[in-house]
């Protein structure tokens, strides 16, 4: 009962939630994270079963299939197919809620969430759930938006904001939480705050670190070209204010 009031009140305060959109085909953002993926699961009796939670269009769990022996990609929302992607058949997409991972207990050897918990009404659950499906030993590999970003990725529910390009309000991600989540539509995070959702569900941090924003909103072009070479160009930085993401790396013992 307390664990039910305490969804219904963290629905109330995020009031605005919103699904997320899916990184499109061919995008740079889906290659780092490629690469950070495989740097940190890079021996090879780590690359078994592995669910990719969130899968929206499958262009990221697409890619894991190609360093796993079998992949399954799970959404909330009914599968689709974007312009672009392969017609391969390299994974199997299953429709189900992250609350309730359709699957048994240790199931996977690997588990990835790449900008999901920002839209769950309720992250801890989720990862609960994460613990639950994986086998002793096994990976998880999450990413969620970085606070100290300069932008909100998401956009917010503010009067006047409307006309702010792709919705990039410009710091309000450094609102204090409880006023953030009143008017943005997704949740953000901290480091200190995303390592703490995974271990106090058990899971060993083995690796952190924050992706370096990829510009994928700009339109291509002379800029863009010109911030990736010389400001953007690392798949990580050790610089959080030009980081639009970050990542943790956990393993269940």
């Amino acid at each position: 009962m307390k664990g039910d009031r305490w969804i219904f009140n963290v629905r109330n305060r995020l009031k605005h939630l919103e699904p997320g959109r899916p990184a499109r085909y061919g995008q740079l953002i889906l290659e780092r994270r490629i690469e950070i993926f495989k740097s940190i699961v890079a021996r090879r009796d780590d690359r078994g079963c592995l669910l990719d939670l969130g899968c929206g269009n499958g262009a990221q769990t697409e890619l894991l299939a190609s360093v796993a022996r079998w992949v399954v990609g799970l959404d909330y929302a009914a599968p689709e197919r974007m312009e672009g992607a392969s017609e391969r058949p390299v994974f199997r997409r299953v429709r189900g809620d992250a609350l309730a991972v359709p699957f048994r207990a240790e199931s996977f050897d690997i588990v990835t969430a790449f900008e999901v918990f920002e839209h769950l009404p309720d992250d801890r659950r989720a990862v609960r759930e994460v613990v639950r499906v994986l086998k002793p030993g096994g990976w998880f590999v999450m990413t969620v938006p970085n606070r100290w970003w300069l932008f909100e990725t998401h956009g917010a529910v503010v009067r006047g904001l409307n006309w702010v390009p792709w919705n990039r309000v410009p710091l309000l991600s450094w609102l204090p939480t409880a006023l953030h989540d009143r008017i943005a539509r997704a949740r953000i995070y901290t480091m200190r705050q995303a390592s703490k959702l995974v271990e106090e569900n058990g899971l060993i941090i083995e690796r952190t670190g924050y992706i370096t924003a990829p510009l994928d909103v700009l339109p291509e072009g002379r800029l863009r070209r010109w911030l990736r070479r010389r400001i953007f160009g690392h798949n990580v930085t050790g610089n959080p204010l030009l980081a639009v993401n970050l990542f943790v790396a956990a393993r269940k013992p």
